[in-house]
């Protein structure tokens, strides 16, 4: 599998994570990718995340933590606290304001930043809240993430994370099937996997979890049915990290 080459990842980028359904095993694959590459990287969120078992965390301020990270290994995770009594989770971390992220990227302390931008309740499909995503503004890369085992699923709990909007955007009702079309039209969307997403990142939408041919065949038709559906999405990639299997999607 090959994920930062279909994204075109070079030495210097901030990615940002968005959806359900992959986000935290894109992100351990990115950090693997990095090592091989000898890139420096950090793992991070503007949000509340587990944090990664197999990285050192340094925990620290936003105004500490240019020092706090000053003689930190690479990769590293850091946040900026921990989470008491975290749901769902041994334990959490809370990440920091996009801001910072920002000022930190543009500092080139790491070649690669990789932020998870919202969450998902360990779903596997979402359409963001209110205040959702929070993307850095110097994201160069965002990935919308769903996972194909929500196609032909209800839209509803607990297969997806804020039915009610996932069924405003796409128009149908909380309950109805989510089919390929309702999974592209949400990915597509304003409302949806582009919201938040800043006028100079590239934005691709990857259905993960495509284990099987007749899985990978609906993430296909999903993924076409986004690029057909907005001019900010040149590809798609269609995934499976337990296979390790990456497919680029182009528009038919």
């Amino acid at each position: 599998m090959d994920l930062a080459g279909a994204l075109g990842l070079r030495n210097r980028e901030l990615v940002a994570f968005v959806g359900a359904g992959g986000k935290k095993t894109a992100m351990a694959h990115l950090v693997d990718v990095a090592r091989r590459r000898d890139l420096s990287v950090g793992y991070t969120t503007t949000t509340h995340t587990p944090p990664p078992a197999d990285l050192p965390l340094v925990v620290a301020e936003a105004g500490e933590l240019p020092a706090a990270l000053g003689t930190a290994p690479s990769p590293v995770a850091f946040a900026s606290q921990r989470v008491s009594d975290p749901e769902r989770a041994a334990q959490k971390v809370r990440g920091f304001e996009a801001g910072v992220l920002d000022d930190l990227f543009e500092s080139a302390r790491f070649d690669w930043l990789l932020v998870k931008a919202d969450g998902a309740r360990r779903r596997e499909f979402k359409a963001p809240g209110r205040d959702e995503p929070v993307i850095p503004r110097s994201a160069t890369q965002v990935l919308a993430v769903a996972s194909v085992r929500a196609i032909g699923e209800s839209v509803a709990a607990p297969t997806v994370h804020r039915p009610e909007r996932v069924a405003a955007i796409a128009g149908i009702d909380v309950g109805d099937v989510l089919t390929t079309e309702v999974a592209g039209r949400v990915l597509a969307s304003d409302e949806g996997g582009l919201k938040g997403v800043p006028s100079g990142s590239t934005v691709t939408p990857l259905i993960n979890k495509a284990d099987t041919h007749s899985q990978r065949d609906r993430a296909r038709d999903a993924i076409r049915e986004a690029l057909a559906r907005s001019d900010r999405l040149d590809r798609g990639l269609v995934t499976s990290f337990e296979r390790d299997y990456c497919e680029v999607v182009e528009p038919s």
